[in-house]
């Protein structure tokens, strides 16, 4: 275990270093690498929380990021669902641009919200490996990471409440066991695939082209130590599980020569996916999950579950709602949430995988406190607890994972830019909000519009035509 204290600093060092620009030097952990990807469960790393462990799950969160940030969704664009940039340059544009690995490939998921024709075909995420010799020799092996989008449609967010039951259909033909169960929407999301609404010549399920493009990737780099980390926020989170299942599942974890690839996957904010038989499966297949959750997060408490991860926050929920409906004060999106709750208390109920890190907005001096956790009259309250920038914050300052230790201070202890929790909600306390505006995350400048030839502000295509099969977003 890594002594932590010796890295923590003042709120007014760390002010400064902020604003010099100071950044943590990466560590070298090429000599415990299995560890912090879960080999033993995380034992004895979580509290307090390891040095190493907690630039890891720093890193992977950045890696997770890039999703959200790179995908505007600009409804009047002609190709909404589209990532605007090219594979190689994805990170660049991310403002990541020193991470050691190359995109290899972009994912397509089929969303059908509430309605059983498929509505959107939208980019989900992205595989990428480690292709920088001197990140390789860091890390101690060459690291595949499958990274997958939160919800932000529409259409997404509905299919996000479909938390019926359903058995897991076959990605790559492995037959799944009868007893196993899983959410409708998560796993559509998954799975689902209808070649007459495919775009970029897309063949096969976002899960197939996921496990597809990771085979591939074992089979070029066969004769090397590798790792597979799956990371994934919100929707992304409940994506990562399915994948790392399925990656175990259908054994693509296996070299040629017969050797077992460790398959990790860092989760945030993830809501519920599956059944007792589905959390025994994990175990049995060795995937490895460390769930990062926070207290206030109603997201990881639905599908209601048969674990009591979320008691606090489903007291307040219950509460709220009570109250809410007395005054028939509750909007229509979040008054559709709570009619679903019904639909997902099921006989055979849902429960969290893997290993939980808990998080506690509450304990950071340099984060805004709303009067209560849940609130349905303020959508904006219910997304500052929800936001990747804020679950990372968080994770930079916790002395621990376990409920005695989210009782002590909070200090930052890698250092980081303040500005990021920002990027998308008011998030930051004064002092610290001084110079970060709110909301001031923009993926496309000009919303995307650009001058072309005649002068004229139009949305360019600037790879082509993006329904055509295309080597960099294919």
């Amino acid at each position: 275990m890594s002594d932590t204290s010796s890295c923590m600093m003042d709120s007014t060092s760390i002010v400064e270093n902020i604003l010099s620009g100071y950044e943590a030097p990466k560590a070298k952990i090429a000599s415990r690498w299995r560890e912090l990807q879960g080999a033993n469960n995380w034992a004895g790393l979580l509290s307090p929380l390891d040095l190493d462990l907690r630039r890891e799950i720093l890193r992977y969160g950045d890696f997770a990021q890039v999703t959200k940030d790179s995908f505007p969704w600009q409804k009047k664009h002609k190709h909404p669902w589209a990532c605007p940039y090219k594979k190689s340059e994805l990170f660049i544009h991310a403002e990541q641009p020193e991470t050691g690995y190359e995109v290899t490939r972009y994912l397509y998921s089929h969303f059908h919200g509430l309605k059983s024709e498929i509505q959107e075909v939208n980019w989900i995420g992205y595989v990428a490996v480690t292709v920088d010799s001197e990140e390789i020799r860091r890390l101690g092996r060459r690291d595949i990471i499958v990274a997958w989008r939160g919800t932000t449609t529409d259409i997404e967010w509905q299919q996000d409440c479909l938390f019926s039951q359903i058995q897991p259909t076959w990605v790559n033909g492995t037959p799944v066991p009868e007893n196993i169960r899983v959410s409708r929407g998560f796993w559509d999301a998954f799975a689902d695939f209808h070649p007459e609404k495919s775009v970029f010549g897309i063949k096969g399920s976002a899960g197939k082209q996921a496990t597809q493009e990771v085979k591939r990737l074992i089979e070029k780099y066969a004769d090397e130590e590798m790792s597979i980390t799956i990371l994934g926020h919100s929707l992304g989170g409940a994506l990562a599980t399915c994948c790392a299942y399925q990656i175990a599942e259908d054994e693509i974890n296996k070299t040629p020569s017969g050797t077992t690839i460790p398959v990790t996957a860092f989760t945030f904010a993830s809501p519920r996916v599956g059944n007792i038989a589905f959390r025994q499966r994990f175990k049995t297949l060795g995937v490895k999950v460390l769930r990062i959750a926070a207290n206030q997060d109603i997201v990881p408490c639905f599908p209601i579950g048969d674990d009591d991860d979320c008691n606090p926050i489903m007291d307040s929920v219950n509460t709220e709602v009570e109250e809410t409906v007395e005054k028939d004060e509750i909007s229509d999106p979040l008054g559709f949430l709570v009619n679903m709750i019904n639909d997902a208390i099921l006989p055979d109920e849902y429960i969290h995988v893997g290993v939980t890190l808990a998080l506690d907005f509450t304990k950071s001096p340099y984060l805004k406190q709303p009067g209560k956790w849940v609130d349905f009259n303020s959508v904006e309250n219910l997304h500052k607890h929800h936001t990747l920038a804020g679950y990372l914050h968080l994770v930079n300052g916790i002395f621990g994972g376990a409920d005695d230790d989210l009782n002590k201070p909070f200090k930052p202890v890698v250092i980081q830019d303040l500005a990021p929790v920002n990027k998308y909600y008011d998030l930051l306390a004064e002092p610290y909000a001084n110079n970060v505006p709110v909301n001031w995350w923009s993926p496309l400048r000009h919303y995307g519009l650009e001058r072309n030839k005649d002068g004229f502000w139009v949305f360019l295509d600037v790879h082509g035509d993006p329904t055509k099969p295309n080597p960099d977003f294919d």
